[in-house]
């Protein structure tokens, strides 16, 4: 184990030779006369010596600087052509007297710590202080876009993508202080930006408790079309205001600084169209900055390097793309789990109870948090307020996209609209995620511009938001989030419902059996709502693609939208077959007397509103999985189910009629049970609070809102609005505890429940 004073004496070698050893790269300690100096380094203009102690006594200073002033006066008769000069380095700061003896030998010597030697190469100290005032990527102030220096890190874990290893950021730190390159891959949103300034923090935080190496953190959009790490560096300094990129270059080829590179998939190539063979070219030329910088950086100093997950094809493209050595390590971001989400409320001065659909992903939490939308989330005229979250965002993810573009022509509204156009095209698929290949994304490009895709351009459709690879032979892709996919199919359809003639691209849908889900049709609802449409307009679009050939998935989905929008009638008889349906809702305002399904998958047909007066639409050799608020077919309409089978139908006891005739139970515990059911029975939507009466008597319609009030204090449920009406949503993380409450209510432990 070397000692302190041979680790001293080594790092200050190590950063004369990167100051004073650029001709002769292997000078250092030398015997003189038979006395061995701690450095000397000639150049062919100057002879540089240098003494170095860790001691903070005047008598090493005498003796050593006497030692120096001698040699710079045998070498100033031996080079009187060169510059000489003599440096006493110690290892903290040199103290009066240690300086007072330097400066009495009237010789070109100085007293100096390590520090200010270093300074020489680069004053790490005055970087670190300037970097902060710069962005770090997408680490910006959620509504603003303005930095946000006082927000705090909340701790992520990322999986090691070819282990079962967790990491953290202080695991990244460590990892880099330890000279590995480790890359960190994520979706749009997922904390990377905010992870690279959290270890940029933790290693300024060590460089001023006197580690060595200090962190040097490059967004790489800044440097779109660079290929050589000197200019890059160089442009970098300029962007921060700081006085030389020279220093920078010079400490980091001397190993003083770990590499931080923000976003592999934001380097756009210019002049790769024509000459690249398919798109792994392009994206392995679009890397070669990030490769040279791995290349040259010298062994010892750490590179950290982030981008989008799905940038690249495979690991074994990204690695070589990257030009990755083979131990390096490559980890995967994920979104909050509930802890974190309730640790970054808290810090951001939240303390109301949760709805279940409130997205964790760390973008859209946050903006929802800084804006003041997560309180106006539960103040919307949409279906549910998971509409709105998703409606955000989206418009969020594609700003962002737009402002990270460079691309003046591509704006957020332009890519959602390439979001929701390649949506409405992989319905088309069997699953409805994918395949869509580089001559679909250039098709639906084409049909939303007008125009075809330049090399800018191409870019953006390589790392679209939400997108991941379907087949690395080929470059398709596929989206890779269900939720995502499903609110982008909305944009067609309210544009379909909007101005049918003249938007009839939904048209394309033919042939497909992939309907949008709730949350699909909650998004539609709402933004059809903002612009004013009735439900007679979806009435009459619905009518309208039946004449012109639509596919009976579109069909089906204005038919929901309507039916969200309000009294829903159709305006003409409609027919729907062959479909996988995954929920069909039916409740009151809705005439459905009209519309018949045959040979139909209907995965779950909710019936929990349903009065025996709603008009039911027909069903014609159609499987139902569960029908949910029915104990049995006799409680159908038979003249509405023709040849039908039915899996599953609600336990008697979970019916609203069962629940109120169990008589162990008090009235208010009944009340409770059918409230729970009814929220919980969709998923993360809301009920409105009138629906909350259906199917009760006067005896026990007069204790809703008492025990909605419980149920709000004790967590189970949140109030919210829609217009004019309220709302009750079920509570985030609470399905468990109501799932137990409701299979064996009268063993229930729950205080709330007990007290009623």
């Amino acid at each position: 184990m070397p000692s302190e004073e041979q680790v001293f004496e080594a790092e200050v070698l190590r950063v004369a030779r990167a100051l004073f050893g650029k001709s002769n790269p292997f000078q250092g300690s030398q015997n003189v006369h038979g006395r061995e100096r701690d450095g000397i380094f000639e150049s062919p203009d100057a002879v540089v010596l240098i003494e170095c102690t860790v001691s903070g006594r005047k008598d090493k200073a005498v003796s050593d600087g006497l030692k120096l002033a001698k040699l710079c006066e045998q070498y100033g008769r031996t080079h009187p052509l060169k510059l000489i000069k003599g440096y006493f380095v110690t290892k903290d700061e040199p103290s009066s007297e240690q300086r007072g003896a330097i400066q009495r030998l009237k010789a070109p010597v100085v007293a100096c710590s390590l520090k200010q030697l270093r300074a020489q190469l680069i004053d790490s100290q005055e970087y670190i202080s300037l970097r902060p005032n710069y962005a770090f990527g997408s680490a910006r102030h959620p509504v603003t876009g303005k930095l946000n220096p006082d927000e705090q890190y909340v701790s992520l874990e990322f999986a090691e993508i070819e282990s079962s290893r967790l990491w953290s950021a202080r695991d990244i730190v460590h990892g880099l202080n330890d000279g590995r390159c480790i890359v960190l891959t994520g979706d749009y949103g997922a904390g990377k930006s905010m992870t690279v300034r959290e270890v940029f923090r933790d290693l300024a935080r060590k460089h001023h408790r006197g580690e060595f190496k200090f962190p040097i953190a490059l967004n790489l959009r800044d440097h779109q079309g660079q290929r050589d790490p000197e200019e890059a560096l160089d442009r970098h300094a300029k962007k921060i205001g700081f006085g030389s990129g020279s220093q920078l270059v010079r400490a980091w080829l001397a190993g003083d600084a770990h590499l931080l590179l923000d976003g592999f998939d934001e380097i756009a190539t210019p002049g790769w169209l024509g000459k690249a063979n398919g798109w792994k070219d392009v994206r392995r030329l679009s890397t070669t900055l990030v490769r040279k910088f791995i290349e040259y950086t010298p062994a010892g100093s750490g590179v950290f390097i982030t981008g989008r997950t799905h940038f690249f094809d495979s690991i074994a493209e990204a690695r070589s793309s990257l030009g990755l050595p083979t131990d390096a390590s490559m980890l995967s971001t994920s979104d909050f789990n509930d802890e974190q989400i309730k640790l970054y409320l808290t810090r951001n001065q939240w303390g109301e109870q949760l709805p279940s659909w409130l997205p964790s992903r760390p973008l859209l939490l946050g903006y929802l948090v800084v804006s003041g939308l997560l309180k106006e989330a539960l103040d919307v005229s949409g279906a549910s307020s998971a509409a709105l979250g998703w409606n955000v965002l989206l418009d969020k993810i594609c700003e962002r996209e737009a402002r990270n573009s460079d691309q003046p022509l591509i704006d957020g509204p332009t890519i959602r609209l390439l979001i929701e156009r390649l949506a409405t095209m992989a319905r088309a698929r069997l699953d409805g995620m994918g395949p869509l290949s580089p001559s679909d994304m250039t098709a639906a490009f084409e049909s939303v511009t007008g125009g075809s895709p330049d090399e800018g351009s191409q870019q953006i459709l390589q790392r679209l938001p939400g997108l991941g690879v379907q087949d690395e032979s080929d470059g398709s892709r596929h989206f890779i989030d269900a939720a995502l996919a499903d609110a982008a199919r909305a944009g067609d359809i309210v544009r379909g419902v909007s101005d049918y003639q003249g938007n009839r691209e939904a048209l394309r849908l033919r042939g497909t059996a992939t309907v949008m889900e709730q949350l699909g049709v909650d998004v539609a609802t709402r933004k059809l709502q903002e612009s004013g449409v009735k439900a007679s307009q979806a009435g009459a679009a619905a009518a309208l693609l039946q004449r012109d050939g639509a596919s009976d998935a579109l069909l089906l989905d204005v038919i929901q939208v309507g039916m969200a929008l309000g009294e829903f009638k159709t305006q003409a008889q409609l027919a729907v077959s062959d479909l996988l349906i995954p929920q069909l809702t039916i409740g009151p305002e809705t005439d459905l007397s009209e519309i018949t399904f045959s040979d139909c998958i209907i995965q779950l047909l909710d019936l929990t509103d349903y009065d025996g007066e709603i008009p039911m639409p027909s069903f014609a050799r159609c499987s139902f999985g569960l029908v949910e608020g029915l104990a049995s077919a006799s409680a159908l309409p038979s003249d509405r189910f023709s040849d039908c089978d039915f899996e599953q139908f609600d336990l008697a006891t979970r019916t609203t009629q069962g629940i109120l005739g169990m008589v162990s139970l008090n009235p208010s515990q009944r009340v409770a049970l059918t409230i729970l059911k009814k929220l919980y029975a969709q998923r993360g939507t809301g009920r409105r609070e009138n629906a909350l009466y259906r199917g009760l008597d006067d005896k026990h319609r007069g204790l809703v809102p008492s025990v909605l009030d419980s149920l709000v204090s004790s967590g189970l449920a949140v109030r919210a609005k829609q217009l004019s009406n309220k709302i009750v949503l079920p509570s985030r993380g609470q399905g468990v505890r109501v799932k137990r409450l409701l299979e064996a209510p009268t063993q229930s432990q729950e205080s709330f429940f007990i007290e009623l």
